[in-house]
């Protein structure tokens, strides 16, 4: 039978000195590691094993560090990335990647298109047959579903927009790749006025104007903060979304840029940012495995991100989230 970092043996208890406990806290989360370690080396390419294994993986990563002090919670990290767990793990393509960081951070354009490539039927990158496995399970993960309904739930907006209003101005912050373009029909169709893709990364953007330029997509190597110093002028939009950026960024900064994006609206306009929800499944795998940090927002976060706008410019705020409760969206609209 397999444990988890909570399961104590008979007799055994819960101590803050070590020596007074037949088996510490310590030792108990060492042990959870090395049996998840020792079974998916045991499960060589049987599918249903290794995904039951990351599964329990998962939860009991995400249950200690949910009930973990943050200095406890730094130390089962570099327990973590000490053990030999990690090198099995990052025979996942994906896995690697957020940890490696070949652009200078986590979450990057390309990691974005592994959790894209599901829908899309893109070939997935080469890995070993166990990092295959692993590449398919967190590719499926709590999160990677929310990253595809979030795309999803933008390319809808989108396009309701452009049924509302013809030819409207769209301005995407921190766009990435920019796929909700493949599932926008306004987008592909040609309904669209203005279509601004703005982010700090090139390369990005470089694959934006392969993939996009035809459509219309018009890309803005910048940094976000050059809009909050009134360095760059891109207009008025009907409609400015940020998906991923705001996971990264500290609540008076985050409501700084809210601002701004009121800003850029024109009457009746929109603006919407996306973020992750706490306590999504795969938080403990992310932060650990992944050096993937985000800032998690509760309902009253994202409702506290309009405080720098004047009560008397708002029409209405609306706030959602995905089917799964792993990403929530804050809209707001302009009178």
């Amino acid at each position: 039978m397999s444990s988890t970092p909570f399961e104590l043996p008979a007799g055994a208890r819960f101590t803050s000195d070590a020596q007074h406990s037949p088996v510490s806290v310590d030792q108990l989360f060492t042990d959870f590691l090395n049996d998840v370690h020792q079974r998916l080396l045991g499960a060589h390419d049987h599918r249903d094993i290794v995904h039951r294994v990351l599964d329990e993986l998962f939860l009991g990563l995400r249950t200690r560090r949910l009930s973990s002090s943050p200095h406890e919670w730094a130390e089962c990290i570099q327990t973590s990335r000490r053990h030999a767990l990690l090198k099995l793990v990052h025979q996942d393509p994906f896995t690697y990647r957020a940890f490696s960081k070949p652009r200078g951070y986590a979450g990057d354009a390309q990691m974005m298109d592994y959790i894209y490539g599901r829908e899309e039927r893109w070939s997935p990158p080469e890995a070993e047959r166990l990092g295959q496995l692993i590449f398919d399970f967190t590719t499926g993960a709590p999160a990677s579903e929310g990253v595809r309904a979030r795309r999803g739930y933008v390319a809808e907006m989108i396009d309701r927009l452009a049924d509302r209003c013809a030819r409207p101005h769209v301005l995407a912050i921190a766009s990435g790749h920019l796929r909700e373009a493949n599932l926008s029909s306004a987008i592909r169709r040609g309904k669209i006025g203005r279509l601004v893709a703005l982010d700090a990364d090139s390369k990005s953007l470089t694959e934006v104007d392969r993939a996009y330029g035809h459509l219309g997509a018009i890309t803005v190597p910048a940094k976000f903060r050059s809009l909050l110093t009134n360095k760059l002028n891109l207009g008025q939009f009907h409609l400015v979304y940020s998906t991923g950026l705001f996971d990264y960024l500290e609540q008076p900064v985050a409501q700084r840029l809210v601002a701004t994006m009121f800003q850029m609206l024109r009457p009746r306009g929109k603006l919407m940012v996306a973020n992750f929800l706490p306590g999504v499944r795969d938080v403990g795998y992310m932060e650990t495995y992944m050096d993937w940090q985000l800032v998690y927002r509760t309902r009253q976060d994202m409702i506290d991100l309009t405080a720098e706008i004047a009560e008397s410019e708002i029409h209405d705020v609306r706030l959602c989230s995905e089917d799964q409760r792993n990403i929530i969206f804050l809209e707001v609209r302009k009178r």
